[in-house]
């Protein structure tokens, strides 16, 4: 049998180049002002027609309270949820973004 020369083992690779990564960073680090920002919402591919479900859990008495909206007045309980979650995310996606 032929004697292989095997290589020591290491836990970590050689480095061979020393990187200056104050330079790396300041290099990588070019973030756009919020005015050039394209947000998820704003992608071409989004469309309003198209409706996505979030499962959502309610405490029990929480649920009651909104059935009883919902079979006390015109809203559905859906109707009623969305009204006021759009609301509460326009808020706060200005406080964001500040538009």
């Amino acid at each position: 049998m032929a004697d292989k020369k095997k290589t020591p083992l290491r836990s970590t690779p050689t480095r061979k180049k020393n990187i200056d990564l104050d330079a790396f960073a300041a290099g990588a680090v070019k973030s756009k002002s919020v005015s050039e920002t394209v947000f998820p919402w704003e992608e071409p591919h989004i469309r309003e027609d198209v409706k996505k479900n979030l499962p959502l859990r309610l405490p029990e008495p929480l649920y009651m309270k909104l059935k009883y909206i919902a079979d006390h007045t015109p809203y559905s309980m859906n109707s009623f949820i969305l009204e006021r979650l759009t609301a509460e995310i326009e808020e706060e996606i200005a406080k964001m973004t500040g538009k």
